[in-house]
Formats: structure tokens, C-alpha cells, sequence
């Protein structure tokens, strides 16, 4: 009978400690993070590893707030760095349902700019098949005028 309360009180006291250094060791995570030091590092760690920056990136993907803020600060740098703007571009028109959805949320912005309008018909225009396909979209639609 002592036996069994010795160990059961080994395994008690073992828990207790396990327990008590898991909790220090979080909260000393939460604490480390808050040094804008440490924040580089943990950054700079988590840009350069490939496995572990892909790690956050799906749980930033899993957030509404976190995709919205990468979607933002993607946009604004975009609109200021071409080769980025380039790049977005390129993977925008890898896959045509995304390139339908950003054209049809864009449509009603480009018809309420004057500018942007004629841009986007001197754009179209200027690549004959899409024009083709825009002249003959008119003349089987009875409301819209024919191309000339």
C-alpha cells in the first residue's frame, strides 16, 4: 500500500511540474513575441522557411480578418511596384474563373470613370478577337446597337 501511494504521489507531483512548466513556457512565448527584437526574428525566421511561412500563410488563409489585411497590403503594393503588379497579373490569368470574377467585381467601377471606360474600350478594342466577339454579342442582342 505504500508503494502504490508513493507512486501515486511521484506521478502527482511529476504532473504537477509538467503542468507548471508547459504554463511558464507559454506564457513566456507570449511575453518573448512582445519584444519588437524577438518579432523580427520570429519574422524573419517564419519569411525565410519555406515549410514554416507556408505553415502560416494557410492559417492567415483560414482568417477573414487576416486574408483581408494580405489582400490589402498585396493591392497597395501592387498599384506602387510594377514587376509586383506583373506578377499578380500572371497569376490572376492562371485561372480563369478568378479573371472572370475580378472583371465582373471591376465592370461597375470602370463604367462610373470616364477615363477608365475609355481605356478599358481602347484595351478591348485593341485585341481584334475580343472585339470580334463584342461586335457579335451586340448584334444578336436586340436591345444593344450593331458595330458598324
Amino acid at each position: 500500500m505504500k508503494s502504490i501511494l508513493k507512486n501515486a504521489g511521484v506521478i502527482l507531483l511529476m504532473t504537477l511540474m509538467f503542468s507548471a512548466c508547459s504554463q511558464k513556457e507559454e506564457s513566456s512565448l507570449v511575453e518573448m513575441v512582445k519584444e519588437p527584437k524577438q518579432q523580427e526574428e520570429v519574422l524573419a525566421l517564419m519569411a525565410e522557411n519555406h515549410d514554416l511561412g507556408k505553415k502560416y500563410i494557410d492559417k492567415m488563409m483560414g482568417n477573414d480578418h487576416a486574408t483581408g489585411m494580405m489582400v490589402d497590403e498585396l493591392v497597395k503594393a501592387a498599384a506602387n511596384d510594377t514587376i509586383l503588379a506583373g506578377k499578380l497579373s500572371s497569376m490572376i490569368t492562371k485561372y480563369p474563373d478568378l479573371m472572370l470574377l475580378t472583371t465582373h467585381h471591376f465592370m461597375p467601377v470602370i463604367a462610373t470613370d470616364e477615363h477608365m471606360s475609355d481605356a478599358f474600350c481602347e484595351h478591348a478594342l485593341e485585341n481584334e478577337s475580343i472585339a470580334e466577339s463584342m461586335c457579335q454579342k451586340m448584334k444578336s442582342d436586340k436591345d444593344m446597337k450593331p458595330c458598324h
